[in-house]
């Protein structure tokens, strides 16, 4: 894209927090002859060959393949409650908003960097620049105020991630209480998601309900065992495939069916290998959440270089549907990655 088209894509960050996961990507509004809203988030390189290019006009953004126009959207545009700061920092740096959810960390650390076992494709230790020890450790106050500066009407679902800890929930436990608090602010009608390694201690999951938390994503990543050593080594080590799937079980007797989901990063593994995965947790009534894996240019030591064709992602993504189907598996989130839907697919049919 030129100058002019960056510029107008500035105002979707404009404190320019930079991080990865959520809240990495260009937020647009598919122009759709259905007549349907198609909210997206996506990536931008510019240090990668495409062959689309885009360009600005007005608020719109067309997207050009050769000579030819495909297609066109428009910019989504920030909410008016971005320009604010919470004890001096950008609130975007705390909570940012993908279509009706807010989505944010709770514990913007991982304790795996400090053994070196960190998983390869993860920034979080050095994605903001606003990143210190205060906001580590004083996260979930700083979103409770990040919350009270936000209207209620601006969303309908939560969700929130964090890095793994070595205590007995592995990182849960420093969700329970926020989202204990979080409740009592929002009421009993906003879902709530979170992100983490399966605990240890299982009934983490019920003490989470308990507080109010309503879906849980605990993402397996991909499936290959060889691949998983290499990719996420210390998830490996201390948080073995079955220490999953005894996770899943739990949630899905607390939490119910549809509301427990894993994320496969598409272009770590081979397609059969995705697929055996895939299958596997669908079985287990778990819905799969097949995302491209994507890697962030902007760090300069970032060695994670995933291979994910689109072919082979609609691949994935049509056998994922064609397996819910079959099992009758459809998502009931209400927040989360699937419900979305801004990098996720599979809550759009």
């Amino acid at each position: 894209m030129d100058d002019e088209t960056k510029e107008s894509l500035s105002t979707q960050n404009p404190q320019k927090v930079l991080r990865g996961g959520w809240s990495t990507g260009l937020k647009v509004k598919l122009d759709n002859e259905g007549g349907k809203n198609i909210n997206v988030n996506f990536p931008l390189y510019s240090k990668v060959n495409s062959p689309i290019k885009i360009k600005s006009c007005g608020e719109k953004l067309i997207f050009i393949e050769g000579d030819e126009e495909i297609g066109s959207a428009e910019i989504i545009k920030p909410p008016k409650w971005y320009d604010q700061e919470v004890q001096g920092y950008p609130i975007t740096s705390i909570l940012t908003q993908h279509g009706d959810q807010l989505v944010g960390s709770f514990y913007e650390w991982c304790s795996l960097f400090n053994t070196g076992e960190q998983c390869k494709f993860c920034v979080i230790n050095k994605s903001q620049k606003y990143t210190d020890l205060q906001k580590v450790t004083q996260k979930s106050r700083l979103i409770l105020e990040a919350l009270s500066n936000i209207p209620k009407d601006a969303y309908r679902g939560i969700g929130l991630n964090g890095g793994m800890t070595f205590g007995e929930g592995r990182g849960i436990e420093l969700a329970i209480p926020l989202v204990r608090d979080i409740r009592s602010k929002v009421g009993d009608k906003t879902p709530i998601a979170v992100e983490i390694t399966p605990p240890k201690d299982l009934d983490e999951i019920q003490r989470y309900a308990d507080a109010g938390g309503t879906s849980l994503m605990m993402n397996l990543e991909t499936w290959d065992d060889t691949i998983r050593e290499r990719l996420i080594p210390g998830k490996t080590k201390y948080c073995q495939k079955e220490d999953y799937f005894k996770a899943f079980e739990k949630a899905l007797k607390v939490l119910g069916e549809g509301k427990v989901s894993t994320c496969f990063v598409v272009g770590t593994e081979p397609k059969e290998s995705l697929r055996a995965g895939i299958e596997k947790v669908i079985d287990y009534s778990v819905v799969p959440s097949p995302l491209a894996g994507r890697y962030f240019e902007q760090f300069m030591d970032y060695d994670f270089d995933p291979r994910a064709d689109w072919k082979e992602f609609l691949e994935i993504f049509m056998f994922t549907r064609r397996k819910m189907l079959e099992k009758g598996l459809i998502s009931r989130d209400k927040a989360g990655c699937v419900a979305c839907g801004m990098c996720d697919i599979i809550g759009d049919t």
